[in-house]
Formats: structure tokens, sequence, C-alpha cells
């Protein structure tokens, strides 16, 4: 099955947690201190939190705080490289903050821009125009409701087709669930040209073993 660019960066949204140094400090995260620089994806996913990226209109060269933002590499080739820091979180993990801090009641930290794109890949290509009877999910609804954050599982109803060469069915009442760490580690092929959405930009992106109950 195939994740649309907008439906892939929607699920990545949902369990931010994972990149969260915040989060992470107050043990409402996926992660852990000590995940850093583990494999958490397949060796060709690479995602970037990137507020300076070209295509995002919305700049902003300064967070909350006043810290420059600037391009941080959260996953490369499977990895988890980095986390997102306020100043705060970055003095209690000894590093530095990334430009990811909102002023508020309270201090928050919270990813700009994401880049998703395509790591060193080897093996087999896929396409939607010769692929057969492929689900493409084009829009997930109900994240609030159908995810689990400190959990990591998810079941959530969307908009998509049935792509047999090309040809696409609408898919009626569907629902896919799954974990994200096992989605991660899925994902068999992402394609090479990235699309804009408004939460950043990102491919098609295809993974197998998750579960569609639909008509």
């Amino acid at each position: 099955m195939v994740f649309a660019p907008r439906a892939f960066l929607s699920l990545i949204g949902a369990f931010s947690n994972m990149f969260n140094a915040q989060s992470i400090l107050d043990r409402q995260s996926l992660s852990t201190i000590d995940s850093l620089n583990t494999q958490v994806a397949t060796t060709s996913l690479c995602l970037n939190d990137d507020a300076l990226h070209p295509q995002n209109v919305g700049v902003d060269t300064f967070d909350g705080e006043g810290t420059p933002t600037r391009k941080v590499p959260l996953i490369t080739n499977g990895v988890l490289t980095s986390f997102l820091h306020s100043s705060g979180t970055a003095k209690r993990l000894e590093t530095q903050p990334t430009g990811n801090a909102n002023m508020g009641a309270k201090v928050t930290v919270s990813p700009n821009f994401y880049h998703v794109f395509a790591g060193p890949q080897s093996g087999e290509t896929y396409s939607l125009d010769d692929a057969e009877n492929v689900i493409l999910i084009d829009a997930l609804q109900a994240l609030h409701a159908g995810t689990q954050p400190l959990q990591g599982s998810f079941s959530l109803p969307f908009d998509g087709w049935l792509v047999n060469k090309g040809q696409r069915t609408s898919i009626d009442a569907a629902t896919v669930a799954g974990d994200i760490r096992e989605i991660l580690k899925a994902i068999i092929y992402i394609e090479p040209e990235g699309h804009f959405t408004g939460s950043g930009v990102c491919p098609h992106v295809w993974v197998e073993g998750l579960s569609i109950t639909g008509e």
C-alpha cells in the first residue's frame, strides 16, 4: 500500500513525540534519551525538520525564544539522529537548542516544517502507473481519536483508492491500523519526487504489512 504525502506527514505528526525532547523528559514519548543514534526505520528513510526549506511559505527565522531556526536531521538513513529542543531541554540534555520553542503560558516544543526524502535505496522500484491492486491512502481521518501516541498504535478511517495498472476505484468506509514503529521499518520504497503539503514536503511512501478493512 502507498501513503500519499499528506497522509504520511499526518501520521508522522500524530507521533511527533518521538522527536520532542520535552515529551521525552516528561516521559510522554515513544522515545527515550537512549533512543538517539538507534535504528528506528528502514535505511531508505530520511526526515528533517527544516524551517528554512525553500518551499516553506511560512518560514520563521527565529523561534519563540529568539533561537535561530535551522535544518534539524531527525532520521538519517533510518537512524534517529536528533531531537527537537528548546533552550531549556537543550540545557538539561547538554546539547544545543534547535529553534523549535514556542512561548505561551509555558515553553513548548514543536516541529516547524517536515521534509521526508529517500536515502540510499536498493532493490525494486514501484510506480502507481503499473502496480496491480495497490491501496493508495490519500488522507487520514480522526487522528486525535484514532491514535495512541504513547503506545504507537493507530486505527484510522481514510480516504483512498484501489489502484490497478493506473485505474483508480474509490474505497469507501475503510480503516487502516498498525503501529508507527512497525510502519517506519516496513517501508519498502520511497518515491524520488517530493510534493508540497501545508506541513511539509514528502514523496509517496510504499509500505507493506498494514491491516486494512473496508469496501
